[in-house]
């Protein structure tokens, strides 16, 4: 509960509905133009008058406590007044403006109660109620008790902004109440049922509807770790040099600062409450929390969506993605009864009705055609675990695809997308790394349901339920993903590329890691090695021990024990000794991929094998130097450099991996206190 009547959000009502060339200063100086023209503020320059005045319409400042005792002494007849003559013939719409002002009203009725709102609603005179309430607002800032407001995070938070609402989206009418109204009385409070149901539909549209309401509103996509989630929001000012240690606390911080003006939607949330150590801590954060799940939840308030009217919402729904099946209503609600009132399925019936050019009866037979049958209003299930597809809805789905006659390159694209996070990539992002000319086929599987669109994130992304499905038709081998993979392998080879903090890449390698089909051992072997370094040169170090495992059981699989590999899996098992400050096992792993390296330190030897070994010696004095044996990292150091001057002929010395040697080297200059030589290395 809330008392939306605060100063910020009246005169955030006006402005939104003034015309262009009524600027924000003019108007506050036209509504408290007898008591400024008084003040020093009204003598000092444009810029400072204008960052104060825009103090007060954010809340950052209340208005100031001279301007309340002004109009307390003299009345607020003067306020009417302005905004009579000089306000109101400046707004674009005055009856919409007035009603947005009750909204507020509305909004605010459990705390301020019934009698004072409706005392609001009676004023009929529209100066006279923005005038009350502005007065009202100035003495609710000043008033200690009234509810705090939490910071625009507008300007400093770069991600998790609330993906676009579907265009299409109707019904649902009681949900979204019942929505609001628990979200008054609780929190967190979580939207449940099957998936594909339109969970993450009714949060967005929620959210949209009620944007006014909430000074930020902030989304988070479930990947399985919360703490991960809150990690991985990019702010303004994160670094490069951050862990996620260091970004998780620096952002919890910020989160701290929320009040119940701000709300967090947790989508995707499909594990139970005890099963994420953190929910329950993230749960006490001040702000409105708001979580979608698959799951039965029993402790915490929720709202359980199930199928949409087959007689009136899901055959308007129908007939909103294919028009042209409204000569058929028997036939359209036979299918929608076939594939469960299930609304992914509907929306997906019609949108393939539409591209594949068939009547809406041989589409009917298509899909009674598939394996499994239900009987009218039986529920579709499906359970907690892994499982997320019900085996109908998968028939279902599969069929729709196969109907809907899409090309060899679009069949790819899906391909190569349902290995990328369900979250979503960047659209642009996705064109390069497939080396599309055009997005034509993208937007052609966009219009056809089969790739959702977020334009205000500029993302796009499948469907969790399609993506399984659509990774059973299509196979996505290494093979067959090999163009995807080469550019995202390119990204990690390409040394001293700097980004602050490049989520869209580190999500999408890690996504391909744990889902692509491998056909390809050796290839998607050295895809591996490359990837470690990448994801440890911007500090994930979570995820190097579950990648270690991953290259090892390729090795394994695969038969892949060339010496190199070997000792490279070593030097990556070392690394994550050393994340655990366990520097003992770190040296003994080393020292072992030395030995084996050692056996190839020929004259013959060819520039992989050198430059691996090379780098291991100065990776052992990275380990020695963590230590704080200085002679030992050192002498480990000097022998990095000789075995680059000694293959030399190989171009070893003019390379990355020198640059990173040669910096190393400074860094024991430094701790020696050796500061000129340090410079001339540098």
């Amino acid at each position: 509960m809330q008392n939306r009547i605060t100063f910020s959000n009246v005169i955030g009502v006006l402005l939104e509905n003034k015309k262009k060339t009524y600027a924000q200063y003019r108007m506050i100086e036209d509504i408290f133009f007898d008591c400024l023209s008084n003040m020093d503020l009204f003598e000092k320059d444009d810029f400072e008058k204008n960052v104060t005045y825009s103090r007060w319409c954010t809340g950052d400042r209340p208005i100031p406590k001279e301007i309340l005792s002004f109009y307390d002494n003299a009345g607020f007849d003067g306020i009417q007044n302005n905004i009579q003559d000089d306000v109101i013939p400046n707004l674009i719409n005055v009856p919409a403006t007035r009603e947005l002002l009750l909204e507020l009203v509305a909004d605010s009725v459990d705390v301020i109660g019934t009698k004072k709102a409706d005392e609001f609603a009676r004023i009929t005179d529209d100066a006279e109620l923005i005038t009350a309430l502005i007065r009202y607002a100035i003495l609710n800032d000043h008033d200690s008790k009234h509810t705090l407001l939490s910071p625009d995070l507008s300007d400093i938070l770069l991600s998790n902004r609330l993906p676009s609402a579907n265009c299409y989206f109707i019904g649902r009418k009681e949900e979204l109440k019942a929505v609001a109204k628990a979200l008054q009385d609780h929190n967190p409070v979580f939207i449940t049922g099957t998936a594909g149901m339109g969970k993450s539909e009714l949060v967005k549209t929620y959210a949209k509807k009620n944007e006014k309401k909430y000074t930020n509103i902030i989304h988070l996509f479930y990947g399985g770790d919360l703490k991960k989630c809150v990690a991985h929001m990019e702010f303004s000012d994160d670094t490069a040099d951050m862990s996620e240690e260091m970004l998780f606390d620096k952002h919890m911080r910020i989160l701290k600062k929320l009040h119940s003006d701000s709300l967090i939607i947790i989508d995707n949330f499909n594990v139970l409450p005890k099963e994420d150590a953190f929910f329950k801590e993230f749960i006490k954060l001040n702000c409105k929390i708001l979580v979608t799940s698959r799951c039965n939840i029993s402790q915490y308030e929720t709202i359980k969506i199930s199928e949409m009217d087959a007689d009136t919402e899901l055959i308007e729904l129908f007939y909103k993605h294919c028009p042209s099946a409204k000569s058929s209503q028997d036939v359209v609600k036979e299918i929608i009864q076939t594939v469960g009132c299930h609304t992914l399925t509907v929306c997906l019936s019609a949108l393939s009705l539409t591209a594949s050019g068939m009547e809406p009866e041989e589409l009917l037979a298509e899909l009674k055609t598939c394996g499994l049958n239900i009987t009218s209003g039986e529920d579709v299930e499906l359970y907690k675990d892994d499982d997320f597809t019900d085996g109908l809805m998968i028939e279902h789905l599969s069929k729709l695809l196969q109907l809907g006659k899409l090309s060899n390159q679009q069949l790819d694209i899906l391909r190569n997308l349902s290995l990328l996070p369900v979250s979503g990539v960047i659209k642009n992002s996705f064109k390069n790394w497939m080396k599309l000319d055009n997005l034509t086929d993208v937007n052609h599987l966009i219009k056809y349901g089969f790739i959702n669109e977020d334009t205000d994130n500029k993302k796009i992304s499948l469907h969790p339920l399609l993506q399984e499905v659509i990774a059973i038709e299509t196979m996505p081998t290494v093979t067959a993903c090999s163009t995807l993979l080469d550019n995202l392998h390119l990204i990690c080879l390409a040394h001293g590329l700097e980004l602050r903090r490049p989520e869209n890449v580190i999500a999408s390698l890690i996504s391909v890691t744990e889902r692509i089909i491998v056909d390809d051992g050796a290839y998607f072997l050295l895809f591996l090695q490359d990837v470690f370094p990448y994801l440890d040169k911007y500090l994930v170090s979570d995820y190097l021990p579950k990648l270690t495992e991953r290259i090892s059981y390729v090795m394994e699989e695969y038969k892949l024990e060339s010496p190199c590999d070997k000792a490279l899996l070593l030097d990556y098992k070392a690394e994550c000794f050393l994340l655990k400050k366990d520097y003992g096992n770190a040296v003994k792993k080393r020292e072992k991929a030395i030995n084996i390296m050692e056996k190839l330190h020929t004259k013959d030897a060819d520039m992989r094998t050198t430059n691996l070994l090379s780098n291991l010696y100065n990776n052992l004095s990275n380990t020695y130097l963590l230590m704080k044996q200085g002679n030992e990292a050192a002498k480990a150091l000097r022998t990095a450099f000789n075995i680059r001057i000694e293959y030399a002929h190989l171009g070893l010395t003019e390379s990355h991996d020198s640059l990173q040697q040669m910096m190393n080297l400074i860094n024991m200059l430094l701790l020696a206190k050796d500061v000129d030589n340090a410079k001339i290395v540098l």
